[in-house]
């Protein structure tokens, strides 16, 4: 749930300023908003000190074996990797020095510019030029000594040599170079240092990532002091008092009181207004803490003035992630990397596992009712036979008759076939296109039908429950929510009749009337009418939005189907290697990538299109936009 928020100004004296906010940060039960721009040298000089250390932790490289780590402490490690980090800087400049000069005038092979002044200096003139190799190179002074070097980025190099009072002059047009600031032998040497200088900075920088946990430290002592200069520099203070104010969970203001009371602050508790922008702080039961792992990954947050949705968010979320990813193998892998990783790592939070084992679970159940391994089919492997649970006498005959209904293909044996064939024909609620003709007939309109019951399912969640709070809040809207609850189960029934072939109800035309009218008259309160009437006309472009809101659910078994149909195909193609050693292996490899691209897709699948479904279909129904940011208290080692 979200945890209710109370509004808290806190006044003290100037000159304790700092002994209380060290107090405030030992209890960390405020989020501080500042009451002025935060500014100021103190907070410069923090913010410069933790992009320093920031830097210095991201030059360091990781450890890729143990290695015990220098004698530094931290803040030595620090300074230590600043100066090679200006060594570096100074020899990547030396580098790209040489290179330029290397790069432009290393074809006139040990050129030395002291040489050629010397021999200025003598009256012999030695002038450098680029042209283009096929364009004539003519110079007026015939007697001068042309010599042609060879190419470079700039063209054709020659060198023109003359005695006489001044350089020779050229008949056509060319590319002046000048000399040189140095020679070529200096830039060689100065490369060929840099490089080695390069190499030790490289080499001490690896022997330095041992301390990158004492860097770390660094960083969070230099990210608290940042954020206690900032908070410090965002209060309101005059020569003899400070303000400071946030926002403080209800069920811990008895904790501020009484450090209140203690530390000699006055102290102001109000509830927080419609106007205030006031941080979430979502309290987790042992159902919905796995949400906690999605939540961050995702980076949302519901605002303080809307509704936690985890329970149902999860529930529906591990839904989807099953239908799409769909295969026991799958969830099995799963969940053994999942084990390896919580066994490795026994101290992380527990949320992030339980979010995996359930999303696991899910997986596996959904691939035993499917009957989905690898794809794989007992006339291609016989030992997948006994994978099928609905092959074993001791599953009930009308669970096994459910999970032969939820797959797209019919039972193959005709026997089993005609059991299941009697069993469908019972229900009478589903068209003649439902029952199957013979063993092994496609029925893909048993899981799209299912799919639109889980939209209807789903959504009807949403507007129920934004219809109870808008009554709570004696909003005359709630009845348009009504209105869109109504109008949401004539799509569902429309979508059946255009997509899967069911008849339409003869109640279903009067209640999207009901729902139309019920849109009309509530959807703008009176008080409004005058500045929302566009959103009238605008109602017909939303119910259009209500039906592509139930169609968009068959994207899970568009998804899910897509999985499946790779797999099998392949298992198809290379069913004939199976009969041979040689064969089974040359298939496994090929197997082993197409399944990896097949989880791989899938995993995209459910970034894409089960998260969709959650934050923006029921989000929407719900009117939930996820305005949130999350409460972050005034305390030590944030980061």
């Amino acid at each position: 749930m979200i945890t209710p928020m109370k509004k808290v100004t806190i006044i003290c004296l100037d000159s304790e300023r700092k002994a209380s906010l060290e107090t405030l940060r030992s209890m960390g039960i405020m989020h501080v908003t500042p009451l002025k721009n935060p500014t100021g040298n103190a907070l410069n000089s923090a913010r410069n000190d933790m992009n320093r250390v920031q830097k210095v932790l991201e030059t360091l490289p990781d450890v890729k074996k143990k290695a015990e780590g220098s004698s530094l402490n931290g803040e030595a490690v620090v300074e230590e990797v600043q100066k090679l980090l200006q060594v570096r800087k100074r020899a990547e400049d030396d580098i790209s020095e040489a290179n330029n000069g290397l790069m432009r005038y290393e074809v006139f092979g040990n050129l030395d510019p002291d040489s050629v002044r010397a021999l200025e200096s003598r009256g012999v003139f030695v002038r450098l030029y680029a042209s283009e190799a096929k364009k004539a190179f003519e110079v007026e002074d015939k007697e001068a000594l042309v010599i042609p070097f060879g190419e470079s980025g700039e063209g054709l190099c020659r060198a023109v040599i003359n005695r006489g009072e001044s350089p020779a002059k050229l008949s056509t047009p060319a590319t002046v170079l000048p000399l040189p600031a140095h020679s070529i032998s200096h830039y060689r040497t100065l490369k060929e240092n840099a490089e080695k200088k390069l190499a030790l900075v490289e080499n001490r920088l690896s022997e330095l990532a041992a301390d990158k946990k004492k860097v770390q430290d660094c960083l969070k002592e230099a990210s608290d002091a940042y954020t206690f200069e900032e908070t410090s520099a965002g209060m309101l203070s005059s020569n003899l008092l400070a303000a400071i104010q946030g926002f403080c969970p209800a069920l811990r203001v008895k904790e501020l009181e009484t450090t209140a009371k203690a530390s000699g602050w006055a102290l102001r508790v109000e509830d927080p207004t419609d106007e205030d922008n006031v941080p979430t702080l979502l309290t987790y039961s042992k159902v919905s803490r796995p949400m906690q792992m999605l939540y961050d990954i995702i980076g949302i947050a519901p605002g303080y003035h809307e509704v936690d949705v985890s329970s149902v968010f999860l529930v529906f979320f591990s839904i989807f992630f099953a239908m799409i990813v769909g295969d026991v193998a799958y969830g099995l892998l799963f969940l053994a990397i999942t084990l390896y990783v919580r066994k490795k790592n026994p101290n992380s939070k527990s949320s992030g596992f339980s979010f995996m084992y359930l999303m696991c679970g899910a997986t596996i159940v959904w691939g035993i009712f499917n009957g989905s391994f690898l794809g794989l089919k007992p006339e291609w492997a016989g030992w997948s036979y006994y994978l099928d649970f609905t092959n074993y006498a001791w599953l009930p005959e009308p669970v096994r008759h459910a999970m032969q209904w939820i797959r797209t293909s019919a039972p193959t044996d005709p026997q089993v076939f005609e059991s299941y064939k009697a069993w469908v024909q019972d229900f009478k609620i589903f068209p003649e296109s439902f029952v199957p003709g013979e063993a092994g007939a496609s029925q893909m309109t048993h899981v799209q039908f299912f799919c639109f019951c889980l939209a209807v399912v789903h959504l009807t969640i949403a507007h129920a429950w934004n219809i109870i709070i808008r009554f709570k809040r004696k909003d005359s809207t709630f009845m348009a929510q009504v209105g869109w609850l109504l109008c949401c189960w004539f799509m569902f029934m429309l979508a059946n009749n255009m997509v899967l072939g069911f008849a339409l109800p003869g109640f279903a035309i009067p209640l999207f009337v009901v729902a139309a009218v019920l849109l009309v008259l509530f959807s703008v309160p009176p008080s409004r009418l005058k500045q929302d009437w566009i959103s009238i006309p605008m109602l017909a472009l939303n119910i259009v939005n209500s039906f592509t809101d139930v169609i968009s659910y068959i994207r899970l078994f568009a998804v899910g189907m897509s999985g499946a149909a790779i797999a099998e195909a392949f298992n198809g193609m290379l069913s004939p290697l199976f009969g041979s050693f040689v064969g089974v292996f040359g298939a496994a490899v090929i197997l082993l990538f197409v399944h990896g691209l097949n989880i791989a897709l899938a995993l995209m699948g459910v970034a894409v299109h089960a998260v969709r479904l959650n934050t923006l279909e029921f989000s929407n129904g719900l009117d939930l936009q996820w305005s949130g940011y999350a409460f972050s208290p005034f305390s030590k080692n944030k980061n």
